[in-house]
């Protein structure tokens, strides 16, 4: 059989379809970058998870992050809600089999409080028609997860529906690669 420009061409797209449709990286989008190359630029819409990410800010998750290994407590992900189908940045704060409850603001794992450098200070502000700050200990399930915004007064997470499986992960977030102040740009912690 000879080969040309169309055989190679018509062969690359099979593969590439058959990849695609086999999904072998798992990510939870029909995004074809993330099943094909492995890697989604997003854009953050809201200050949910701010100062680590601020609207507007451009940024790149990976989904090889998650293969062959688990997810760990403090990673940024990019994942699909369990309630509404639309996808969210936040932290993973619990593991599977943790048992997690908030007081004052602050989250304690298994009875011990959580150190959270990444966030800043809380000021003292009431959040009027539903306590944020406080939620009854609860145990997460095997292959679910924990998220909360680091803005922890002004995020949908899982304090609202939830702890979400692991089958709706897409990725971790890597970098920040365009954000309005240049010095922000790079690794995301």
């Amino acid at each position: 059989m000879r080969w040309n420009f169309w055989t190679g061409f018509t062969a690359l797209a099979l593969l590439m379809l058959g990849f695609y449709l086999l999904n072998p990286l798992g990510p939870a989008s029909l995004d074809p970058r993330a099943r094909l190359a492995g890697y989604v630029p997003y854009q953050v819409p809201a200050n949910s998870m701010a100062p680590t990410l601020l609207a507007g800010d451009h940024i790149l998750s990976s989904v090889w992050a998650y293969v062959g290994k688990e997810p760990a407590r403090g990673d940024v992900v990019v994942f699909v809600s369990p309630v509404n189908d639309i996808g969210y940045v936040k932290r993973i704060i619990g593991l599977p089999g943790d048992r997690l409850a908030m007081h004052d603001h602050r989250v304690y794992i298994n009875g011990k409080l959580l150190d959270e450098p990444y966030l800043p200070p809380a000021p003292t502000i009431e959040t009027p028609h539903q306590d944020y700050g406080n939620l009854a200990e609860a145990h997460i399930a095997d292959g679910e997860f924990f998220m909360l915004g680091d803005n922890r007064r002004n995020s949908a997470d899982s304090r609202l529906w939830g702890s979400v499986p692991r089958a709706n992960l897409i990725g971790r977030v890597e970098r920040i690669w365009w954000a309005q102040d240049p010095q922000r740009t790079g690794k995301v912690r």
